[in-house]
């Protein structure tokens, strides 16, 4: 039997999920996404309706998923939604790569090509996208995002809500402390302080 889903967002990023389930789906059907929640004036562009905003999650008898790449939406959508006492889902992309050790929050979104090694853990609501990497005993705290192709390279602690940028590189053992920005590109030589932006080759912020 499958499970109902309800996508916060109606954005890029929530318009990718639909192919995200398709692909687990083809392995083993569990999931039948049945529309959006977002800002009434959202208009989607696939073949999926918006169903309201996201009060009309109090109503709906479905798990949810956060389709926002933007961290701190993130934790404020998982706030509202368990404070409702609302289920969500955990969508892991069949060609994920995950090795022994590996631990992987409620509401994550692991899309295609991600590799997380051995050790490492992933909290609440954590997005990594396509073909970020996350090395050995990292842990990546709740609502984070890694953008698509961004690495961590071993034993780096990422805090809550961090933002980590397309192609951005975390050397081996650093901490980016809760709310950081790293821009894209960037490589984080250095520990780097709560809500800093840190940019360049080495980062500076």
């Amino acid at each position: 039997m499958t499970q109902q889903i309800v996508v916060l967002g109606a954005g890029g990023f929530a318009r990718q999920i639909p192919s995200l389930v398709s692909d687990i789906n083809a392995v083993l059907p569990r999931y039948e996404i049945i529309g959006f929640l977002a800002p009434e004036n959202s208009v989607p562009k696939n073949s999926l309706p918006v169903l309201g905003t996201d009060q009309k999650l109090i109503g709906i008898d479905a798990r949810y998923v956060i389709g926002i790449g933007i961290p701190r939406l993130r934790a404020s959508l998982d706030e509202f939604a368990t404070g409702l006492d609302r289920d969500t889902v955990t969508l892991v992309h069949p060609q994920t790569s995950t090795e022994i050790d590996v631990s992987v929050g409620p509401g994550c979104i692991v899309m295609p090509g991600v590799r997380i090694q051995t050790g490492s853990s992933l909290g609440r609501h954590v997005l990594a996208n396509a073909n970020a990497v996350v090395g050995h005993d990292c842990q990546v705290d709740d609502h984070a995002v890694l953008s698509p192709l961004s690495m961590l390279a071993g034993d780096v602690l990422i805090g809550r809500n961090v933002l980590v940028g397309a192609g951005a590189v975390v050397l081996p053992g650093r901490k980016v402390a809760d709310d950081a920005v790293i821009g894209a590109g960037a490589v984080v030589t250095t520990d780097v302080p709560a809500g800093a932006c840190a940019m360049g080759v080495p980062a500076r912020w």
